[in-house]
This record gives structure tokens, sequence and C-alpha cells, in this order.
């Protein structure tokens, strides 16, 4: 069995102990980093942009912006969304913190989306300036 996948089960067997503990709200980062002294939760999606109405966009599970929310608030941990779009070499990023201050729509599948707009498009693939 190769690591990525043991790794992969570990973390099943894991979540299915913590559940069985009563631990309901389990939600797994991408990363975390620690730059010039601060910590940020990196969040990666990469899919095509949701299209309109009522603008094109991105976003995250709203269970997802909840608790990332409640992060920042307590302890000041903000995350970072990068979202590469398929099919383009379009890179677009912002921090949630930033985005919860702007225009989003709840899909019916509790999909919070935030218009394009109000992120950060970097086609280089470099580092994003935020960090």
């Amino acid at each position: 069995m190769n690591k990525r996948l043991q790794g992969l089960q570990g973390e099943d067997k894991a979540r299915d102990y913590l559940r069985s503990k009563g631990i309901t709200n389990l939600q797994q980062l991408d990363w975390i980093i620690k730059k010039d002294g601060r910590y940020t939760i990196i969040e990666v999606k990469y899919k095509e942009l949701f299209k309109p109405p009522p603008f094109a966009g991105a976003g995250l599970d709203i269970s997802q912006v909840k608790l990332r929310t409640q992060l920042y608030k307590e302890l000041g941990l903000d995350t970072l969304l990068i979202v590469f779009e398929t099919g383009t070499d379009n890179v677009y990023y912002q921090l949630l913190s930033k985005l919860e201050q702007t225009d989003y729509f709840d899909t019916k599948n509790k999909i919070r989306i935030y218009d394009i707009k109000n992120f950060r498009k970097d086609k280089t693939n470099a580092t994003p300036k935020i960090l």
C-alpha cells in the first residue's frame, strides 16, 4: 500500500473514531502556513467558476465558512481561499475575512459563492501577494 493511500485510510479511521466519541463538527484543513509570524489557513479549490446568476464566482461549503469565521474571530486565524480555474491558467485568491465583507450568494446545496471580482487574480502562479 502506498503512503498516500495509507494516510487517507488513517484519516478515515480517525474521523470514524472521533465521531464515535460524539465529535460531529469535523473539518479538514488543506494546509496551515506561518509567514512573517502570522499563521494562515489555506483552502484550495480546483474547479470551474460558478456561473451567473447572480454572478461568476467561487466559494466554500457554508459549514466551512462558519468554522473559519469563528477561528478568525476567536484566534485571529484567517483563511486564504485559492481557486485554480479548470481549463485555464487563472488563479484567484483572497482572504475569507475580506470575502465575507462583500456580496455573496448561498446555493441550495449550502455553498457560499463569492463574486469573482472580489478575488485577486494571478496568471503567473507566483506566491500570492497577500502572503
